[in-house]
């Protein structure tokens, strides 16, 4: 913190939180439920929520310096899809053929219904 912007940054952080956290769920009344709660949303924010300030990548790859998740080779379902279609961005190599189907597989980070964990996987 300190620098040009850190209080706007903390302040959307709060508002994030207020409306995908605190304000979706009936808040603990003791103390270390709550905090767990919290300590569950801030992880879950960082590294599973992609954001859209960061070009698509969690705080956690951008921090560490990871290969953002966004830009590993993915599926594609539609067969005719343009592979350098600008609203396909980033541009990434395509794993296996066009047209694979795929599945949506939603789980919840420490079984939360709050915070989804979204992943598109090959179907079977």
């Amino acid at each position: 913190m300190g620098k040009h912007g850190s209080i706007a940054i903390s302040e959307r952080f709060s508002r994030s939180m207020k409306s995908e956290c605190t304000g979706k769920i009936i808040v603990p009344f003791r103390l270390n439920a709550m905090r767990h709660e919290v300590a569950c949303y801030a992880t879950w924010f960082n590294e599973h929520r992609p954001h859209t300030a960061l070009g698509g990548r969690t705080p956690l790859e951008v921090y560490r310096d990871l290969h953002p998740a966004n830009e590993v080779p993915r599926c594609e379902p539609r067969s005719r899809w343009p592979r350098k279609s600008r609203c396909a961005g980033p541009v990434v190599r395509i794993k296996g053929k066009r047209g694979t189907r795929v599945g949506l597989v939603v789980s919840r980070f420490e079984n939360l219904p709050h915070l989804p964990v979204v992943e598109l996987r090959p179907a079977a």
